[in-house]
């Protein structure tokens, strides 16, 4: 049925969800019980007008192809009786034939028996059910032809008992007709299928891109906020930070804390063992700060040199000292084949100006750390002057 008729949900033309919404209009049965409850308010005044007969068989078969009708509408709605498309469309194809017979010889019995203003009436129904097949089942011509001819020729049989022979091409002029809506409305929802599947995989392609280019600035963005040597966060990812978690903090009434780390007599140990190995042990020291500051609120990153900063946010004072030495004794292991040995400041502020002056106060603490003999930590509040540490010391 499909490879004969190409327009009746072609498989080379829709996706399997189009099939579904197709089916799904050709089955629905509503549209159908309204034709019928018209037809049935013919036989009823062909019934008050004295012919009980033909109206009874006429009503009868109106029941019976409505049944059929909505019985098979609704069990494609369940989904139990069809297994794939070309079953459904079978399935539709003999349901439109039929109906056609149905309503075809419905139609002409209710024009032989009605009188000359009943026939009108008739015929214009007739008329009516031929335009509504054509406009509601256009995806499927093959069954859609057949059931426009089927009722044209019960009404031109009709006609044609009644000695009207000049209305036979009119009959036939029409059936062409409605053939040429049919296959023109089929090409055009072929048209809008096509269109349609066309807009989804544009569509779908476009989200890959979008995604594929996100994953890019996102690992554009990471490249531009990290330290290519280390790996940490740079200069500038810890300008954006601090900026950040003090909003936070200030915002959320929580403690902020910053640790700056300075390796002890970097100079000398690039002039030892040389910059290759003076940039294995940077990284070293990133990676054991990176370890030991894990939490989802810590930031690391490369202040500058050999100089590292650690973001704790929620981290009041004593809770920052301890990771520092924690700091401190990790770096410092002597085990490891060129041993380190650093410097750290503490600093831990709460409210807007503590976290404004934040930077400067944790600076002052590494340097009386440095010039208290290096490999210490020292906190804002371990030392009285501050304000007579030096601006800067050797390294």
């Amino acid at each position: 049925m499909i490879d004969r008729f190409p327009l009746l949900l072609g498989t080379d033309v829709f996706d399997e969800r189009q099939k579904r919404e197709v089916l799904s209009e050709l089955f629905d049965y509503r549209p159908h019980l309204m034709a019928s409850a018209a037809l049935l308010l013919v036989i009823v005044q062909v019934f008050l007008a004295g012919a009980r007969l033909e109206a009874a068989i006429s009503g009868l078969l109106v029941v019976v192809g409505t049944l059929l009708r909505t019985l098979v509408g609704r069990r494609y709605q369940t989904d139990e009786a069809f297994g794939d498309a070309g079953k459904c469309a079978r399935a539709f194809a003999v349901t439109c034939v039929g109906v056609a017979l149905f309503w075809g010889v419905t139609g002409a019995i209710l024009y032989r028996a009605a009188d000359d203003n009943m026939r009108i009436v008739v015929l214009a129904i007739g008329c009516v059910f031929v335009q509504a097949v054509t406009l509601r089942t256009y995806m499927a011509p093959g069954p859609t032809m057949a059931q426009v001819a089927i009722l044209i020729a019960f009404h031109a049989a009709a006609i044609v008992y009644d000695g009207l022979y000049a209305l036979i091409p009119v009959c036939i002029l029409y059936t062409l007709f409605q053939g040429m809506c049919i296959l023109a409305l089929g090409r055009v929802r072929i048209r809008q299928m096509r269109a349609e599947r066309e807009t989804l995989r544009l569509l779908d392609e476009l989200q890959r891109t979008n995604t594929e280019l996100t994953r890019a600035n996102l690992r554009l963005a990471d490249s531009a906020l990290s330290d290519p040597l280390t790996g940490v966060g740079n200069r500038r990812r810890f300008d954006e930070a601090l900026a950040t978690m003090a909003a936070a903090a200030v915002r959320q009434d929580r403690p902020l804390s910053l640790l700056l780390i300075d390796v002890d007599h970097f100079k000398s140990f690039n002039d030892e063992h040389g910059h290759v190995a003076g940039d294995e042990a940077l990284r070293r020291v990133a990676a054991r700060l990176r370890s030991i500051a894990a939490g989802p609120d810590h930031v690391v990153a490369r202040f500058g040199g050999e100089e590292f900063a650690v973001l704790l946010a929620g981290v009041d004072a004593a809770a920052a000292r301890g990771i520092a030495d924690t700091i401190l004794v990790s770096i410092g292991d002597h085990g490891a084949e060129r041993p380190l040995t650093v410097s750290v400041g503490v600093a831990t502020a709460r409210g807007p100006d503590g976290t404004a002056a934040l930077v400067g106060e944790a600076d002052r603490a590494l340097y009386a750390a440095k010039r208290a003999g290096r490999n210490r930590v020292l906190s804002h509040s371990d030392f009285a002057d501050l304000q007579q540490a030096p601006d800067s010391l050797s390294a």
